[in-house]
């Protein structure tokens, strides 16, 4: 039975992960505070990725044949975390985890749950693809795209051995959809907010449809080497050793649609709408960015998010064989 090491066990992905891959594989979890329940085929280790020494004994005491990493400080209120601890967390730790991995075992491989958020939302193609440029405006996105450089770096040396990139929309299930709700929900919800017309598209990511995918990764690893692509098209990637694969649902939804879908479950609140014009958010974030003019670009980008189409292309996924199921349509229903 193969061993999958997961970072951020007692976190929202990595605990979904967890309960789905016990089943066929042996699961070590890596939590930090919060013990993960009781699982069968699965044991728990408490430390800090940032802890090095702990890391390493950790690898070499299980040898792990699959590293699935998610931990990672997600995004905090607004002056919260200042960029270097992102870095340090979020990049350094990642590279120091792919490197203790291969040390204890030199033909594991490592699966990164990165986001979306690194190409940033300046000039985007809709939909974006896994070769656009990425410029990233928040210290979150550019931790993530530094943990990616150092995949790379690692991957290009010949120590890490075909590496997947995972790039995930916004991921949200029935019980927790905070990344969707900060789109179309004022604040302790005490209404709905229509930012303009209400027609701006995003990609999305139900929860079941991710840990199905990696799943469905690892069932085809005989087959493709941990679902590499064989088409000519692999051949586009940014390194013939890494797979940097887009991971959407199925379809887009625009923000109208979102609120409606939430008004008629039964997991959101009936609260009425409230229309705000987009010229206002500009102006608001224009102000506030002169007022922390350290973080104009910051602000500027939120206005961007929600005037904006957030599209990216997922057929490289698809291209995987892979067939997601679940929508928000399926997800929120009754």
């Amino acid at each position: 039975m193969k061993t999958i090491l997961i970072t951020g066990a007692a976190g929202f992905v990595g605990r979904a992960l967890c309960e789905q891959l016990a089943a066929h594989y042996k699961v070590i979890g890596l939590y930090h505070k919060q013990k993960p329940f009781d699982l069968t085929n699965a044991a728990w280790e408490q430390l800090s990725l940032t802890d090095f020494h702990s890391v390493s004994d950790v690898c070499e005491k299980y040898s792990p044949d699959v590293v699935i990493h998610c931990a990672a400080i997600a995004h905090q209120k607004f002056g919260v975390i200042d960029r270097s601890t992102y870095l340090r967390v979020n990049s350094d730790s990642t590279k120091n985890l792919a490197n203790a991995a291969v040390r204890a075992n030199p033909a594991a491989k490592f699966i990164f749950l990165s986001s979306v958020s690194v190409y940033g939302e300046d000039n985007l193609n809709e939909p974006a693809s896994e070769d656009d440029q990425c410029k990233p405006t928040s210290d979150y996105a550019l931790s993530k795209l530094e943990a990616e450089k150092g995949l790379i770096e690692l991957s290009n040396k010949g120590i890490l051995h075909n590496p997947v990139i995972l790039r995930l929309a916004p991921v949200y299930d029935r019980i927790w959809s905070f990344n969707l709700d900060r789109r179309v929900l004022a604040p302790m919800k005490i209404s709905y907010i229509r930012f303009g017309a209400g027609h701006q598209k995003i990609s999305a990511l139900a929860l079941n449809n991710l840990v199905d995918f990696v799943s469905f990764m690892l069932a085809k690893e005989n087959q493709d080497k941990l679902g590499r692509i064989t088409s000519p098209e692999a051949e586009t990637l940014q390194t013939p050793l890494i797979d940097i694969i887009n991971v959407c649902d199925p379809v887009t939804y625009d923000f109208d649609s979102i609120i409606q879908i939430f008004k008629k479950s039964d997991t959101h609140p009936t609260r009425p709408v409230v229309c705000v014009p987009m010229h206002m958010v500009y102006l608001l974030t224009i102000i506030a960015g002169k007022i922390f003019h350290k973080k104009e670009e910051w602000f500027h980008a939120c206005y961007k998010k929600l005037a904006l189409n957030m599209v990216f292309d997922n057929k490289r996924m698809l291209r995987t064989g892979f067939q997601p199921v679940y929508s928000m349509y399926s997800v929120f229903k009754n």
